[in-house]
């Protein structure tokens, strides 16, 4: 098959691979990846049921259907009538800038092992080391790199640091992403979804989200 719109085609393996990654790391790794590994990569999260959900449950659902979408949007490049500039593919990176970040990554994680330190912060110190390589020499891929980075830090720090604080981060470090940044507005759009997503997910929902940080003894809101 002829790919007609390259754009359509890149965006919908993206599509895909985002949403399959989102539901490896609810679910867990798959068994073989893990006997390959050497130990449980990536352990997972209980799924909980559409009346309780679970932490794993929201994002294996929007990643599904994400992964959907990509697939759908895949099949649109082949049959995709637009010719010219609406078709020119331009990426801010190349092979060997993601063979780059995907080496931080294994060196990382293995330097991690090595020395008995957290898989989570070995994930974290990865997508920082990604994140300042993509800013100094890589600027046209920022956005992408630090809205990445962004799910990644909330991700492994919901539970240290509880759903604010690390709310607060995944805003602060997907706006810095952005073609500008002004920290007052940002700092007060972060207020404002930090107060709905404990109104919504935790009181509303019932989501087992920790609110505050584990350091914290006794939390307010439960």
């Amino acid at each position: 098959m002829v790919i007609r719109n390259p754009k359509d085609f890149w965006a919908g393996l993206m599509f895909m691979a985002f949403g399959l990654s989102f539901m490896i790391i609810a679910l867990g790794t798959p068994e073989f990846i893990d006997r390959l590994w050497g130990e449980r990569l990536i352990p997972g999260y209980q799924m909980g049921s559409a009346v309780r959900m679970g932490p794993a449950y929201f994002p294996i659902v929007l990643g599904g259907i994400l992964a959907v979408l990509g697939a759908v949007v895949l099949f649109r490049s082949f049959v995709s009538q637009l010719k010219g500039d609406a078709v020119r593919l331009r990426i801010a990176f190349n092979i060997l800038d993601l063979a780059v970040a995907v080496g931080v990554f294994v060196v990382v994680v293995r330097i991690a092992k090595a020395l008995d330190i957290s898989n989570d912060y070995a994930m974290l110190a990865s997508a920082l080391i990604v994140s300042v390589l993509a800013i100094a020499f890589r600027p046209n891929a920022k956005a992408l790199v630090l809205i990445l980075a962004c799910g990644l830090a909330f991700a492994y720090l919901l539970k240290p640091l509880g759903l604010v604080l690390a709310s607060i981060m995944l805003i602060f470090i997907g706006a810095f992403g952005g073609h500008e940044f002004k920290a007052k507005e940002v700092a007060i759009i972060a207020a404002v979804l930090v107060v709905l997503s404990v109104v919504v997910f935790v009181m509303g929902l019932t989501l087992p989200f920790p609110v505050c940080p584990a350091f914290i003894d006794r939390c307010p809101i439960q």
